[in-house]
């Protein structure tokens, strides 16, 4: 069984998980590649290239790959330590947002 801090330890990775995928700066440049790529490939209306920029389809996935990790390795000291960087990010960056730096 989880407990609320777990679950609320996953929710903010997830949320930050999805933010890298779809807005952050350093993922910028295989964000667009492969947005490119599929509108090229499907045309202006690409539901793939729609796909990675768009949070909340974007969310489902890491989501799942959050509560995956979770569900294999939950007793692992480095599963802790990783998904709590994650949340202290998305945490963090939300704050600074709210204070205008």
């Amino acid at each position: 069984m989880m407990s609320m801090t777990t679950i609320v330890l996953l929710a903010l990775a997830t949320a930050r998980l999805t933010r890298l995928v779809t807005q952050d700066r350093i993922t910028e440049a295989p964000r667009y590649w492969l947005v490119r790529r599929f509108t090229a490939w499907q045309g202006e209306e690409s539901l793939l290239a729609y796909l990675i920029v768009c949070d909340w389809c974007v969310s489902i996935y890491t989501g799942a790959a959050v509560a995956g990790a979770w569900w294999a390795w939950h007793e692992s000291a480095w599963l802790t330590w990783v998904l709590g960087a994650l949340a202290f990010s998305y945490v963090a960056g939300w704050l600074a947002s709210k204070e205008g730096v």
